[in-house]
């Protein structure tokens, strides 16, 4: 049969470039495959050489499969390092785990106290607004507690929800007895365990001995220290009383007036305590000068009670000079500081052995506010702890160093000696 001319191409990787071993026998040039022709009938028979060099001896083959697997790296690289970079790139966020909840502190009310320990406690009851999407659910009603000298949150207690639409009031008050009480908003009453750190609601039990109180309370709040120790309380049923926890009983408005009056009687074996209070500015006596009254009253262990307001007065039928408004309580009392000139003063603790007081610097209104100690029983001072502005302290207690003196959002621990030991602000 006669042979017709046919391009004959390497039927491994499909070259044409060949030599002839012998005849119709051939080598590839590019893969050392070996093939022969039978005849224009038959299929070209190739052997491939498994001696040759390498598999991608071919160029283009090479090239191709180089092509694909170059392909492949990029793309993962594209994935796994270029993309997340360009996102990330816009604002890195640290793990949920490490992002510290931001917030701040809104009306709020402060107090101090010292633990069994004599340590100086900071109790904060208000609303903590926290920022970010994340924490934004988290905003509501708070009480906390701090370590004064080390600043650091003890324990934190998410009491009720936030609401904009109330006023948000928060009020908190330790009792003679060493109880602590807070109330949010006028609608709830907290008992605070001062050693686990824990506010419980007692808005109902703690006036459930009552039977006017029965139907259940509309609102709470402390009553005014002239008062005594006492919540002035609303039922839901609208009627309005004063509530004594030291000695749980009930007054109206007209029985405690009632028992103040008592007071102005001495009475057989009657116990006294010792108070100690200012005088204020006479119409009468202008030149008179302030002075810290040590006085003795009935003790009400509790129940209802009433403050003095010393002024010098003369009286209008005998012209004679008296130390009004309280003399009828009082069952005596002494200038415990006789001469010492006070400028806006005001008493913040007492007991038997210290009292701290704070007055202006000077006469002018403005004038830096001085923290004193005094001898309870001799009125000499003990020291005196210079603030460097004018500033209305509220309210002192005493630790086993000495005393924690507080304002509404920070409080100043200062020692026997009267050097400030520490100050702690609210953030």
């Amino acid at each position: 049969m006669a042979k017709q001319i046919k391009a004959i191409k390497c039927p491994h990787c499909g070259s044409i470039g060949k030599t002839e071993v012998k005849a119709d026998h051939f080598k590839c040039t590019s893969c050392n495959t070996e093939y022969y022709l039978d005849n224009d009938d038959i299929n070209i028979n190739h052997n491939i050489n498994f001696n040759s060099s390498t598999p991608f001896s071919d160029p283009s083959t090479a090239k191709r499969i180089g092509l694909v697997v170059g392909g492949v790296v990029a793309v993962f690289i594209l994935f796994t390092f270029i993309i997340p970079s360009l996102f990330s790139s816009r604002k890195s966020y640290p793990a949920k785990e490490n992002v510290r909840a931001e917030y701040s502190w809104y009306s709020t009310d402060v107090s101090a106290y010292a633990n069994k320990d004599g340590r100086p406690i900071v109790v904060v009851l208000g609303v903590r607004r926290y920022s970010g999407d994340d924490h934004e659910n988290e905003t509501g009603e708070y009480i906390s507690f701090y370590d004064l000298l080390t600043d650091k949150e003890l324990k934190t207690q998410k009491t009720g929800t936030f609401s904009l639409s109330n006023g948000n009031n928060f009020e908190l008050k330790q009792f003679s007895d060493n109880n602590f009480y807070g109330i949010a908003n006028k609608e709830r009453v907290y008992k605070i365990d001062k050693e686990n750190l824990l506010a419980s609601d007692v808005t109902q039990s703690l006036f459930k001995d009552h039977a006017k109180l029965a139907s259940g309370i509309a609102n709470a709040a402390f009553a005014y220290d002239s008062y005594g120790e006492a919540f002035n309380v609303m039922s839901n049923e609208g009627t309005n009383v004063f509530f004594y926890p030291l000695v749980n009983k009930i007054y109206t408005m007209d029985e405690v007036y009632v028992e103040k009056r008592k007071l102005e009687v001495a009475v057989p074996n009657e116990v006294l305590q010792t108070r100690f209070e200012f005088s204020h500015k006479s119409d009468d006596y202008p030149e008179e000068k302030i002075q810290l009254f040590k006085y003795t009253k009935r003790d009400t262990k509790g129940g209802p009670d009433d403050n003095v307001i010393l002024e010098w007065q003369e009286t209008a039928s005998t012209h004679e000079k008296n130390i009004t408004f309280g003399t009828n309580i009082m069952r005596s009392y002494v200038d415990l500081t006789p001469g010492r000139l006070y400028f806006n003063p005001k008493v913040l603790y007492s007991d038997d052995n210290y009292v701290i007081i704070t007055s202006n610097k000077t006469a002018a209104e403005s004038a830096p506010t001085n923290i004193q100690c005094i001898d309870a029983r001799d009125g000499k001072l003990i020291f005196t702890y210079p603030f460097p502005t004018n500033q209305n302290f509220s309210e002192c207690i005493k630790y086993k160093d000495g005393f924690v003196v507080g304002s509404y959002n920070f409080f100043l621990a200062i020692g026997l000696d009267g050097k400030l030991i520490k100050e702690f602000k609210i953030k």
